[in-house]
């Protein structure tokens, strides 16, 4: 027998797999330290992949007077230079996205424990339907 609640909360969970919550979801497996973490470094990955980018880009645009000053430039200010422009902006990276991604792993926890609710009632209907049916079959019915 079909009931209707049963119907309209698996109704109400596919909705929530895929509509509302896709990416919620599948980012609710995480421990909360695992997610903030694997985050901030994919943060930390990118920016200094765009650094070096940047430089490599800056370097070919100047190209021609570093080659005509090579052996007059001063290159442990220009070293310091680079480091210490990457190692602030590292620093700011890994502050920023780090609350950042608590804060959201924080929303996102709010935002599925709705839908967690949903599937326990959903187990429950299953697991009352399993013993309704294992009475039937004892009472031969």
């Amino acid at each position: 027998m079909v009931s209707e609640k049963k119907v309209h909360l698996m109704t109400q969970i596919a909705l929530d797999e895929t509509k509302r919550y896709p990416k919620e979801i599948g980012e609710g497996g995480y421990y909360k330290s695992d997610y903030v973490r694997s985050r901030t470094v994919s943060a930390v990955w990118n920016i200094t992949v765009s650094y070096l980018l940047i430089l490599f880009l800056f370097a070919l645009y100047h190209a021609d007077y570093i080659f005509v000053n090579v052996v007059r430039l001063d290159y442990e200010i220009i070293g310091f230079a680079v480091f210490g422009i990457y190692l602030g902006i590292f620093v700011l990276t890994v502050f920023f996205s780090f609350f950042h991604y608590r804060k959201k792993y924080a929303g996102n926890s709010v935002a599925l424990r709705a839908y967690y609710i949903k599937l326990k009632e959903l187990d429950e209907f299953y697991s009352q339907g399993k013993e309704e049916a294992e009475d039937d079959t004892v009472t031969g019915a």
